[in-house]
C-alpha cells in the first residue's frame, strides 16, 4: 500500500494505489479528515437498532444489500446545528446516496438526494446528500442514508460525516493559467466555492508576484460566488504570479 506524504496528511482527498511487485494497481481517492472516524455497525436499519454515535465522527460504512437502509442516532440541543454529508460518488463509490433526518417522533426535519457539488459535480453528477439542520429542541434525532435506486453490494461504500458546519471555501479562476504579453491586462474569473454556509467576504492577492503585477478588484463580496477582476502584466516579466486568497481567511 501506498504511503500518504507528510504534507498529504492534512485534510483533502489524495490519490493513492497498491503495488505488488512490478505491478501497481489504478490510483483511487482517499479522503483525509481531522475528525475521529467509526465503522458502520450492523444490524441498525432502522430506529430501532440504530447505532448510537456522538459528534463530531465520520462513519465509514456501506449499503450492503438492495433496499438497505443505515440509520445512527445522536443527541441534540436546541439551536444546534448538524451538518451531514455522504462521500459515496466522490470516492469512486456506485451509491447514489439518499440522506433524511427525524426527529425522536418520526417526523422528517430534513431530506437530500443530490447536493450540488460545484467542485466536483461533473465528476458524479452531484449523487453525494448533504444536509445541514438547527435542532428545534433537546433530545434524540435520527440519521437515514440509503441508495436512491434502491441497490447495494459491498462495493456500495460511503463516508458520512456528523458535524457542526465547518465554514470554507476553495477557489477556482478561469483561465488556469496565462500566457500574456508584457504591459497588457488580462480579464479573469474567479469562483468561489462556499462550503456549510460560509458566506463571508473572500479577499484575493497574489502570492510572490513580481513587482509590476497588478490585481483589480480583488475580493469576492459577502453572498456572492464568482467575480470578475483584471491582471495587470508589467512590460518585463520576471517570472510567474499565482492568484490565491489572502490569509488569514476571513470567516466571519
Amino acid at each position: 500500500m501506498q504511503k500518504l506524504k507528510e504534507k498529504e496528511k492534512a485534510p483533502g482527498t489524495y490519490p493513492i494505489s497498491v503495488r505488488r511487485g512490478d505491478t501497481t494497481s489504478n490510483a483511487m481517492p482517499f479522503l483525509v479528515d481531522t475528525l475521529s472516524e467509526r465503522l458502520d455497525r450492523e444490524p441498525n436499519n432502522s430506529a430501532r437498532n440504530a447505532q448510537r454515535v456522538k459528534t463530531p465522527i465520520i462513519i465509514d460504512g456501506r449499503i450492503d444489500q438492495a433496499g438497505d437502509w443505515d440509520v445512527f442516532r445522536l443527541e441534540g440541543r436546541a439551536g444546534e446545528k448538524i451538518v451531514a454529508e455522504v462521500y459515496a460518488r466522490r470516492m469512486d463509490s456506485p451509491l447514489d446516496s439518499v440522506l433524511r433526518m427525524t426527529d425522536a417522533s418520526g417526523r422528517q426535519l430534513a431530506f437530500n438526494d443530490d447536493h450540488e457539488d460545484k467542485g466536483s459535480g461533473l465528476d458524479m453528477h452531484h449523487a453525494d446528500s448533504m444536509i445541514m439542520a438547527s435542532l428545534p429542541a433537546k433530545g434524540s434525532y435520527f440519521l437515514f442514508i440509503g441508495d436512491a435506486q434502491q441497490k447495494g453490494g459491498q462495493e456500495y461504500s460511503c463516508r458520512l460525516r456528523i458535524s457542526a458546519p465547518r465554514p470554507d471555501y476553495d477557489l477556482r479562476v478561469v483561465p488556469a493559467t496565462i500566457n500574456a504579453i508584457g504591459g497588457t491586462a488580462i480579464p479573469l474569473t474567479v469562483y468561489a466555492l462556499r462550503k456549510d454556509g460560509f458566506s463571508g467576504d473572500i479577499a484575493i492577492n497574489l502570492k510572490n508576484a513580481p513587482k509590476g503585477f497588478v490585481l483589480d478588484g480583488a475580493v469576492v463580496p459577502s453572498g456572492q460566488d464568482k467575480i470578475r477582476l483584471t491582471l495587470t502584466v508589467p512590460q518585463q516579466v520576471l517570472s510567474e504570479a499565482i492568484c490565491e486568497p489572502s490569509a488569514p481567511r476571513n470567516r466571519t
